[in-house]
């Protein structure tokens, strides 16, 4: 079985359906998503939907939260802020009810599941540093721990009586006696500085994950959010992947 591993779509509906085309050509029958769903985008509705019909092992992102009012926004941005106004206008009920009923976390066999961190997952920090990464490890029993949340992708591995370190291979085996834990990246607004949408997909029967960069159509999202009457920045930054 391979697993689909995604997060941080924001309503870029063009960036989720290329990379649900990768998955399905990698043959993944089954997803998980770490959140944040909506926000950012001009397509909240649809990606909703897309995401609802892959029945995903899935958890809450800030602002799956932040819209329903399960999280208090006032850390967001104004450029966050009102891209979440304006999806709090157009998400439908059904939608909404999906979003709100989503947990903080998830397990499935040693796959641990969070938006941010496992130690404080309604507080949402980043883990931006090996040694963040590596203390968020007594926080979890599982094999792997996949986050999201800061849009760039990256794998830290620990192996027993060794030191923590990033994993540099896109595709790496999971070893059972280490510890894991892996950030995705985002589908729908990257920040690393490579504007394609990050995912991952995890081959159970081999035991490896690789992960993957998919190209998409960025003018098309862009000229939508313009249309949208979304902030300008929330278009343009799509283009440089930051």
């Amino acid at each position: 079985m391979k697993l689909g591993l995604f997060s941080d779509v924001h309503s870029n509906l063009e960036a989720l359906k290329a990379v649900l085309a990768v998955f399905k050509d990698a043959g993944v029958t089954r997803y998980v998503c770490c959140g944040d769903i909506i926000g950012y985008g001009p397509d909240p509705n649809k990606c909703v939907e897309l995401v609802r019909g892959l029945k995903p092992l899935c958890v809450a992102g800030n602002h799956d939260y932040g819209l329903v009012g399960r999280t208090p926004t006032s850390g967001f941005n104004q450029s966050a802020l009102q891209a979440l106004d304006w999806t709090r206008e157009q998400i439908t009920r059904t939608n909404r009810l999906y979003l709100e009923n989503l947990p903080l976390t998830e397990r499935m066999n040693q796959l641990f599941v969070v938006h941010a961190a496992p130690s404080e997952p309604a507080d949402w920090p980043y883990l931006l540093s090996l040694h963040e990464a590596e203390e968020e490890m007594d926080y979890y029993a599982e094999t792997v721990c996949l986050v999201g949340h800061s849009h760039y992708p990256f794998a830290v591995e620990r192996v027993p009586g060794e030191p923590a370190h990033f994993i540099r291979q896109e595709s790496f085996e999971v070893r059972p006696a280490a510890k894991y834990i892996i950030n995705l990246g985002s589908v729908g607004q990257p920040r690393d500085g490579d504007p394609r949408a990050a995912c991952m997909v995890y081959n159970l029967r081999a035991n490896t994950m690789m992960f993957h960069r998919v190209a998409y159509d960025v003018a098309a999202a862009q000229k939508k959010i313009r249309a949208a009457g979304l902030p300008d920045y929330l278009a343009s930054r799509l283009a440089a992947g930051r």
